[in-house]
């Protein structure tokens, strides 16, 4: 296993890898729309929170991480949260897949060590968990996955008031009016504006 590394032929089958296998979805989301979504967020999310100051180099280093954070899954699989955390919770610090995923990516294990206890770190993680809400509430059908649309948002929010404690000097209501758009609960929903006739 040590040998083994992701490659570019595992890269280029993120279109093929799909999320979500255990809620009923009116279509699948690929890991590669996951990875563009999350990082078109924790942009707008590093400007909304953070302003225009931070450095290029950070910035670029962030959507590094954004863009690449679940490139495991391209070998793993998309297991559900639900068992990563059950996982973790039984091994503790000898969490197998955190193992196996810096066995098989180091680069992102480094990605992530490098963020990890920033803001920046929040930022990505939000973005993550916005991406995932957004998904399941418009796509998610039935009983099963209108639970886990309530129970992600619900994480969503705990995380915004999780960041705000741990750094209180930033403002992070940007995070649940940035979701609110992508809902189409605020803001102009430009399909609707381009379809109207002159």
């Amino acid at each position: 296993m040590n040998d083994l590394k992701l490659n570019m032929q595992d890269i280029a089958r993120s279109g093929h890898v799909t999320r979500w296998h255990s809620v009923r979805c009116a279509r699948s989301q690929t890991l590669a729309e996951h990875h563009y979504l999350v990082t078109m967020i924790a942009r707008e999310l590093m400007r909304r929170i953070l302003g225009e100051g931070l450095p290029a180099e950070t910035q670029l280093r962030v959507l590094e991480y954004a863009l690449t954070h679940d490139t495991p899954e391209l070998l793993m699989g998309d297991l559900p949260s639900p068992l990563k955390r059950r996982i973790a919770e039984i091994s503790g610090e000898q969490d197998p897949l955190t193992r196996i995923e810096g066995e098989i990516a180091p680069e992102i294990t480094r990605l992530k060590k490098a963020l990890q206890g920033s803001a920046l770190a929040y930022i990505v993680k939000l973005a993550d968990l916005m991406d995932a809400c957004l998904f399941i509430r418009e796509e998610g059908i039935g009983r099963h996955a209108a639970v886990v649309a309530r129970k992600s948002e619900t994480l969503l929010r705990e995380k915004v008031a999780e960041a705000q404690q741990r750094f209180s000097e930033l403002d992070w209501s940007p995070v649940m009016e940035l979701y609110s758009q992508m809902r189409g609960e605020t803001g102009a929903d430009n399909r609707l504006l381009f379809e109207e006739t002159p």
